[in-house]
């Protein structure tokens, strides 16, 4: 099917004189209001077409590596090696060692920062966590699952609640983006 273009032409501007007329003033206004719109729906046609230039032309990232859990009071901090070209990261956290009781799902966009923490309160429990890199829609394969305990400070706080249903594995539903995307 052949693509069909669509041509959008500015509007002549109105002929302007010497002196100060208000109608030739709203003539003026109503004419910029005209480029400004037709300028802004150019634009978006032309970063939709980006968008899925590049998610098209997208492969899949190598697999995160030194991928590592720590825990500290009241948190896990998790850090592991940048990977150029891609969009971002997805850290699954689970309560076991096998990734099936998946209790969350993070989103971390690709930046100089190659960190993330996930709060949990004051209490001591062990968390499980596995790492995905994307570029467009292609995911890598998954990161070894790595472990931390986070410690406690004086007396501990109630557990934290876990979601009632898990989100899924990237692989299973990946993380959508995208200016066309609700």
């Amino acid at each position: 099917m052949a693509r069909q273009s669509t041509i959008l032409r500015l509007p002549v501007p109105p002929v302007l004189n010497s002196k100060f007329d208000p109608e030739l003033a709203r003539q003026l206004n109503e004419h910029l209001n005209t480029m400004t719109t037709i300028l802004n729906q150019a634009l978006q046609g032309t970063q939709n077409r980006l968008a899925t230039v590049q998610q098209t032309g997208a492969i899949a990232p190598p697999i995160v590596s030194n991928f590592t859990a720590t825990g500290k009071q009241g948190l896990f901090h998790l850090t592991w090696n940048r990977i150029k070209n891609a969009d971002g990261y997805v850290i699954m956290h689970a309560s076991d060692m096998g990734m099936k009781n998946v209790i969350g799902r993070y989103h971390v966009p690709d930046g100089q920062s190659v960190s993330h923490q996930i709060p949990v309160g004051n209490v001591a429990t062990t968390g499980y966590f596995q790492m995905y890199a994307y570029q467009g829609p292609q995911y890598s394969k998954p990161s070894a699952v790595v472990s931390a305990t986070t410690s406690v400070y004086g007396s501990a706080e109630a557990a934290p609640v876990t979601s009632k249903t898990a989100p899924q594995n990237p692989l299973v539903s990946p993380v959508r983006s995208g200016p066309n995307l609700p």
